[in-house]
């Protein structure tokens, strides 16, 4: 069963957050996976409604798969301390999913 991560991060600042999307797109995220032979499905998304609020939304395949995703992205994704957002983060097992007809 693959697992979902999911992390709300909260700026001090509509700027804070937009730098931080900045620095993640600027990363190459799956570029830098498959330098690694790695592979995520995941996406990054800004609250329409509070601009200052990021959530990633990462889908792994086991527990093994989301560390060695983790620890390849803690090598690129060295956060300012200036933005210090509030963090709030959610681990779940997929029981039941559906995917989309092509």
């Amino acid at each position: 069963m693959s697992i979902i991560n999911i992390t709300v991060r909260t700026f001090s600042s509509v700027e804070h957050a937009e730098l931080f999307l900045n620095i993640a797109k600027a990363n190459q995220i799956p570029k830098e996976l498959s330098s690694y032979n790695l592979s995520a499905d995941f996406k990054i998304v800004q609250n329409i409604k509070q601009k200052n609020q990021i959530i990633s939304i990462w889908e792994y395949e086991n527990e093994i798969h989301m560390k060695k995703i983790r620890d390849c992205l803690s090598k690129f994704s060295k956060l300012p301390n200036s933005l210090n957002p509030k963090e709030i983060h959610y681990t779940n097992q997929v029981v039941h999913s559906s995917e989309k007809n092509s």
